[in-house]
């Protein structure tokens, strides 16, 4: 059991989707089976700026960069933030990057997606490089070969496969697989049908790492509010199919137990 106060902090400004940082506030403390969460709230980059994360921190911290997208983080945190991060979570602390945040916790990234009717590629070196690798996205194999974007065909539930020939369905909406480097230290939580990495973690100082690609952390009373009901009549069959697929009471679960794995060691 936990038996240390645990503040979670969800990174929300410039990039940070709406939609992921919402469900992370209303569902993330909820879904994890400890009993000492003090607090759930969200923190800007201005915050880490001003050293927020040390000054405001009760006990132990998880620091949860949700999806998005990852060019706004590094415009407000190279540097300094970045920085500021790194040491927080080498003290002693978590950091669970989702999607975009999946990117951002890694030491390189190459992204792919679409805009209109024009591709686009993001690529380059991360300042977090908590994991020794490359998140590389997005997989348009698992969308009919429809590379990110802001519509309803690039989005999808993607079968996730476990230790102990556990598996589950997971929510994927532009998310990296996470190829290491050679002599990478890591851990493998969770791999995509096809055997890449989906969900990944490892030690970081004294503190710990989980990067996804996926989105363990949707809300259905926040996917519903912000997505199915702002849908198009050709999308809504599809949102309200996704909607009802996260709204299986154990979904994301795995996931879960992964974190609570890493809290109970890091924070016993």
């Amino acid at each position: 059991m936990v038996d240390k106060e645990v503040t979670i902090w969800v990174y929300s400004d410039a990039g940070s989707s709406e939609l992921s940082v919402k469900s992370a506030l209303a569902a993330v403390a909820k879904k994890l089976k400890i009993d000492s969460i003090a607090t759930v709230q969200t923190i800007s980059s201005a915050d880490i700026l001003d050293n927020k994360l040390s000054n405001e921190s009760k006990g132990k911290n998880i620091l949860i960069m949700p999806g998005g997208a990852d060019l706004p983080y590094c415009q407000k945190l190279n540097g300094r933030g970045n920085d500021i991060i790194r040491k927080f979570i080498s003290k002693g602390n978590i950091y669970i990057g989702i999607c975009a945040g999946g990117y951002y916790g890694a030491r390189e990234i190459q992204f792919s997606g679409q805009s209109s009717e024009q591709g686009y590629e993001i690529n380059g070196d991360r300042e977090l490089a908590f994991f020794s690798g490359t998140a590389i996205g997005s997989i348009k194999a698992f969308t009919n070969g429809q590379l990110y974007d802001e519509k309803t065909s690039s989005k999808a539930m993607v079968t996730l496969n476990y230790a102990n020939a556990q598996q589950d369905h997971v929510y994927y909406h532009g998310g990296a697989y996470f190829s290491a480097d050679a002599d990478a230290s890591f851990d493998i939580v969770a791999t995509y049908i096809d055997g890449k990495n989906a969900v990944v973690s490892g030690d970081f100082g004294a503190g710990k790492y989980l990067l996804s690609g996926v989105h363990f952390e949707l809300c259905p009373i926040i996917y519903e509010k912000y997505v199915v009901a702002q849908a198009s009549n050709v999308d809504i069959k599809k949102e309200r199919d996704l909607l009802l697929a996260i709204s299986h009471e154990h979904y994301g679960a795995l996931i879960y137990k992964e974190i609570e794995k890493i809290m109970v060691e890091m924070f016993v």
